[in-house]
């Protein structure tokens, strides 16, 4: 019978990893021609968060039934999913005017500093009792921080940046080239 390695730190991974799924639809049913890029950029980002997560669940809840090359390559996968959404966050804020949005820039330092606050205590070793440690209240409170993201990322507009008319364009002429055809005899080519 298979046991569940870490069961505290599985289910707190598997609710960063379903909240973070809510989080990326909820903000699919506002896309609009005001956030069009930027909320495509967070779906993703939250996305790749609910991958690093349930990835996480796996590693943390079944790790002593993978080789090492297995539990290698499952790590890494979770890192570089969580570098993608570190990524896709970037890309999402640079995509939005959120400096001409304060409610929205202060949702986003929120979930900012609710994230480093939950890095420090991951970092910590914290423990409480036997069963929930470090890693469950990383868990727990990075729900609260991608919460914060979800507001922020629900308030964010894209960038203005209307297409050049005709008249701004560069037109260059056309002019047609005509290259030497090679006829192919079949019968003394063979």
């Amino acid at each position: 019978m298979i046991q569940i390695n870490e069961p505290v730190t599985t289910l707190t991974d598997f609710a960063l990893g379903t909240a973070s799924l809510a989080f990326g639809y909820l903000l699919s049913r506002t896309l609009g021609h005001r956030n069009l890029v930027s909320a495509w950029l967070w779906c993703a980002a939250f996305t790749t968060s609910a991958i690093a997560a349930l990835l996480g669940a796996t590693y943390h809840g079944f790790k002593p039934y993978f080789d090492a090359g297995t539990e290698h390559a499952l790590w890494s996968a979770i890192m570089y999913s969580m570098g993608a959404t570190a990524g896709l966050i970037l890309a999402a804020c640079h995509a939005a005017d959120v400096r001409k949005d304060p409610v929205s820039m202060q949702w986003l330092l929120s979930g900012i500093g609710v994230s480093l606050i939950g890095v420090v205590i991951e970092f910590s070793g914290f423990r409480r009792g036997l069963d929930f440690n470090h890693n469950d209240a990383y868990h727990v409170i990075q729900i609260l921080g991608l919460y914060l993201f979800f507001r922020a990322a629900s308030r964010m507009r894209d960038r203005t940046n209307p297409l050049p008319d005709d008249s701004q364009l560069v037109h260059f002429p056309q002019r047609a080239v005509s290259l030497p055809v090679r006829e192919v005899d079949t019968e003394t080519d063979q």
